[in-house]
């Protein structure tokens, strides 16, 4: 009898232990050829990798045939959206990833994100544009950026950075900037986003930091493993030195859902303008393709 007590006691030991372990050390590791395997990582970096998987079994991959590990959310098994460093248009405080690239095309435009480090982002993209100012020659339109997160906590993120968009060509540049910061609360399945900006423009060397305030606000829910909701709002704010308006206000609503894998995701987005006197109904406002690779 002390016997079977002795081992009934070290039972419940034993299944306490497993209990309490926290799922926050469990993680999904997806292979190459699309196998997942749930379970504790004795090293992420190592080669081979060692898994022990829920079941008890450990198992045990070289480096090369792993794609990715990543967290699960919540105690739950999700696939977590691969473009998570911004909404439709505008940043969360998320970061890459270092050694991470991401491409992207919004309509003809394509773009790329690289992960500097694993708090530190930078953007790049670059367009032709015509009959800028009322000229008939083209522009070269490069918009550069860069993210850098400061606080990096288990329910909010907040991040600093600016977007730049250069005008180049036709004899005339200029150049016009927004600096902001954003705070993302919540985590990669649920969250709302903040976010304001100034703007700053340069043109024939001489500097001008307008009077007006860019702002984002932002909401995404995600439904299942594959498909996730969101809500974006983009206003602009500009009041001159004698309370008029100088640049104008106006709003846009950007409502849609984008649907994701691992590594590809495809937005679909719509929009609806307002200058706060009069909304200006909804239309279609496109698609946006990623691919981190």
């Amino acid at each position: 009898m002390p016997r079977l007590l002795l081992g009934a006691l070290v039972a419940l030991l034993l299944s306490t232990a497993a209990l309490a372990q926290s799922n926050e050390d469990l993680r999904r590791l997806v292979l190459i050829n699309g196998d997942v395997y749930v379970g504790v990582v004795a090293n992420e970096n190592a080669d081979p990798v060692v898994i022990t998987t829920t079941d008890g079994v450990q198992r045990r991959f070289p480096r090369a045939q792993v794609d990715f590990i990543a967290p699960l959310i919540n105690g739950r098994f999700f696939r977590t959206d691969p473009v998570k460093t911004r909404l439709f248009f505008a940043p969360t405080a998320r970061t890459l990833g270092g050694g991470e690239f991401r491409g992207d095309l919004a309509y003809v435009y394509p773009s790329i994100t690289a992960g500097v480090s694993d708090n530190v982002d930078l953007l790049a993209t670059g367009f032709l544009s015509f009959g800028v100012n009322g000229g008939d020659g083209g522009f070269i339109t490069p918009l550069v950026g860069f993210k850098a997160r400061v606080l990096n906590g288990e329910q909010t993120q907040v991040a600093v950075g600016t977007s730049a968009v250069f005008l180049i060509g036709d004899g005339d540049s200029a150049v016009g900037a927004v600096p902001y910061a954003v705070a993302t609360f919540g985590d990669e399945t649920r969250s709302v986003s903040v976010g304001a900006g100034a703007l700053v423009g340069a043109a024939g060397g001489e500097v001008d930091i307008a009077n007006g305030v860019v702002y984002g606000l932002g909401a995404e829910s995600q439904i299942n493993n594959g498909v996730k909701l969101f809500v974006e709002a983009l206003g602009i704010v500009g009041v001159g030195d004698d309370g008029a308006d100088d640049i104008g206000q106006g709003l846009v609503i950007l409502p849609g859902v984008r649907f994701f894998g691992d590594r590809f995701a495809f937005d679909v987005i719509g929009g609806i303008a307002t200058d706060f006197d009069q909304v200006y109904g909804f239309a279609p406002v496109g698609f946006r393709a990623s691919y981190s690779f």
